[in-house]
């Protein structure tokens, strides 16, 4: 996806790292995490996912889970004791990440500054929301774009929250960037919930680049070093996060200021 978007419809999956708890001290950072595909793109993603899928497994129904695939547990435990296989599985994935159109959004909550900020699980969860939502919307209206959100079911708090914020937006827009409400209407024009039986690549995606954005945020990984997994996911991190384009015109440069692809909170 170039940032110049096409008049396609575009969809942000979306799919979170860590728990929003800032009294769970197992869990340093939360993040929430959208990976922006064009619509028409999304069966061709399937397809080449599918096929790294059955050249390793001879199915389809594996999951690229970040933690599982850095760990090389679970399905990915085929890879313990072959490293040369391994590293064939990486540089392909890599490919596939590569070659993919997508563009990636975060928003990252540093739960020791939560704590201390007095914040609680809604507020995380309202204002990481709101954020993702927002910027979404921003890029779509710069680029006069549709779009929907896809999101993958969790509890009833997180799910609320998503349905509270899609309402406002549609509701109000967001005046300061000139985003009406009649206009957030024919920008936004669908939201959905989906279950982790879907097996949807975007989603896969989101997750795999969260890990990426929080060892970029924390500078690596406590306690250990970066395997041939994290090594690769962190080289493609600043390639596919949405980037402002190289000269834009100049009322298109002052909304591209609003959008903030890569927010660290509180």
């Amino acid at each position: 996806m170039q940032n110049n978007f096409s008049k396609d419809k575009y969809r942000l999956f979306i799919d979170e790292l860590g728990t929003p708890s800032p009294k769970d001290v197992f869990s340093d950072v939360y993040i929430l995490s959208g990976c922006s595909v064009k619509k028409g793109e999304s069966h061709d993603m399937k397809i080449l996912a599918d096929q790294i899928k059955f050249k390793y497994w001879g199915r389809t129904d594996i999951v690229f889970h970040s933690r599982e695939i850095g760990k090389k547990e679970n399905d990915f435990a085929i890879f313990k004791d072959k490293p040369e296989k391994f590293t064939e599985f990486i540089n392909d994935l890599k490919n596939f990440l590569l070659t993919s159109n997508f563009k990636l959004f975060f928003v990252i909550v540093d739960k020791d500054k939560a704590r201390k900020a007095g914040w609680e699980v809604m507020k995380i969860y309202k204002d990481t929301t709101a954020f993702l939502i927002r910027n979404f919307l921003l890029v779509l209206f710069i680029n006069d774009l549709r779009g929907e959100i896809v999101i993958e079911l969790g509890s009833a708090q997180k799910d609320i929250t998503f349905i509270k914020a899609f309402s406002y937006f549609v509701g109000a827009g967001i005046p300061e960037a000139g985003i009406d409400i009649s206009t957030a209407q024919r920008m936004f024009t669908a939201m959905s919930f989906v279950t982790k039986k879907n097996h949807d690549i975007e989603e896969q995606i989101a997750d795999m680049f969260a890990h990426a954005a929080k060892i970029r945020y924390q500078g690596g990984i406590k306690g250990g070093k970066l395997g041939d997994f994290e090594n690769m996911i962190l080289s493609l991190l600043n390639s596919k996060l949405f980037f402002v384009p190289e000269n834009p015109t100049r009322d298109r440069k002052k909304l591209y200021k609003l959008v903030e692809p890569f927010l660290c909170i509180p």
